[in-house]
This record gives structure tokens, sequence and C-alpha cells, in this order.
């Protein structure tokens, strides 16, 4: 009898040719933010996993904080995970996008013009990160969202899922850890009480609850379109 690691499973709607799961890693390769051939290369090699998690994928400009991470909010963007959910189906497998938001994980220069750091507080994350400009550097205090802003944070997340799902993923996984936004994270670590959007668990809990909600609404009515 065939072990059941490499027994056909269901997930949802979706039948993957085993019960292997390939947890995301960032391989740092997307130049310009906009993944490459090189990635679907990368891809396309893991697809006989039954089902591949993409390496920590960005919403937003301001949630670039690595150096050379993907995004999946344009339409370039769109373009090259096209050509890796397509390596990925053409080998039989099945691929989600995880969107991570770096929050205040980040440094300036791995962040395109115009973007800034944001997160809950404008409190900095310890150690240091890495720039192709200047090496290591310390990583700086990130801006601390306004109250008016958290829809907007919200949006970006729903429409990069809906741009996942037109770039031919199979499904979306959101990160959500101490660290990083989603849009707003619901621990209370890390956070200086300021009375600012993300000051009690209540409201970090019905922010984030709201963004799941908008995203399920839109899923469920792809999934059940003809």
């Amino acid at each position: 009898m065939p072990h059941t690691a490499f027994a056909p499973a269901t997930l949802g709607s979706l039948t993957l040719a085993n019960h292997i799961v390939m947890a995301p890693l960032t391989r740092s390769r997307a130049l310009g933010n906009v993944p490459n051939d090189l990635m679907a290369e990368n891809y396309g090699q893991r697809a006989t996993a039954g089902l591949i998690i993409t390496e920590g994928t960005s919403p937003s400009v301001d949630g670039l904080g690595y150096p050379r991470i993907p995004g999946l909010f344009n339409q370039a963007q769109v373009d090259g995970w096209r050509k890796i959910t397509s390596a990925v189906h053409a080998r039989g497998g099945r691929i989600f996008v995880q969107l991570l938001h770096t929050g205040r994980v980040f440094h300036p220069l791995n962040l395109p013009a115009g973007a800034e750091g944001i997160a809950p507080s404008a409190v900095a994350a310890a150690g240091e990160m890495w720039t192709d400009q200047q090496q290591l550097q310390a990583q700086p205090a990130p801006r601390a969202l306004r109250t008016e802003e958290l829809g907007r944070v919200r949006d970006e997340f729903v429409h990069s899922a809906r741009l996942a799902i037109e770039a031919g993923f199979d499904g979306v996984e959101v990160r959500q850890a101490t660290r990083w936004p989603r849009p707003i994270r619901r621990p209370s670590t890390r956070r200086v009480p300021t009375g600012s959007p993300t000051g009690t668990p209540t409201t970090r809990s019905r922010t984030a609850s709201r963004s799941s909600r908008s995203r399920l609404r839109w899923s469920t009515r792809r999934a059940t379109s003809p």
C-alpha cells in the first residue's frame, strides 16, 4: 500500500497529486520586484509537490521591505506570475501565492521611489537588513499608520488577491505574524499605545476580520461564477 504522503489529497475544490506541501521560501530573485523566468524555472522544477506556497509576495509598494522580493499589485507582476503558475500547472502541480506585507521589517533602500515603511506603531525591528546598495544596515522605525489609512491597506490585500486569480493561482495564503501587518496584526506586542488605529484588540480584530471577509466574498463569487 502506498504511503499516505504520496496519495492524492483533496483541498476544498482542488485535487492535489499528493499530501506534500512546499512551504514558502524567500529567494530574493525578483529584480525590480517582478517575477521572472528564473523563478518560473525554480517553481516548475518543484511542481511534483502536491501544493506549492510561494515566497512572501507584497500586495503593496510599501510592503517590499526585503531586497528583490516579488510583488503582486501591477500588470507586469501579474504577467510574471502567470509564467510561474503556467509552469507549475504544466507539470500537474498546484500553487498558492502567499501575500506578505513586510511592515516594520524593512529598509528604505529596498523600497521603490515614493514608498515608505509602515506598521501599526513607529517601533523599529531589531537587527539589520541587507540592502544591495550598502549591504547590512540597521532597520529604521516605520511610520505608524493612521486610522484613515486602514481602508487603503485592506483594499491593497483585496486587490492583490484578485490579481492572484488573474495570474492563474489556485489560491491565496495571507501571512500574519507579529512583525507584519495583515493589514493590522492582532497580537499586542511591539505596539505603542497611542490611540492610533491598532489601539485595542477589538479594533485590530475588526480590521483583520473585515479584510478577510472582503477577500472571502470576492473569492466565493469567483468560484461560483460560470
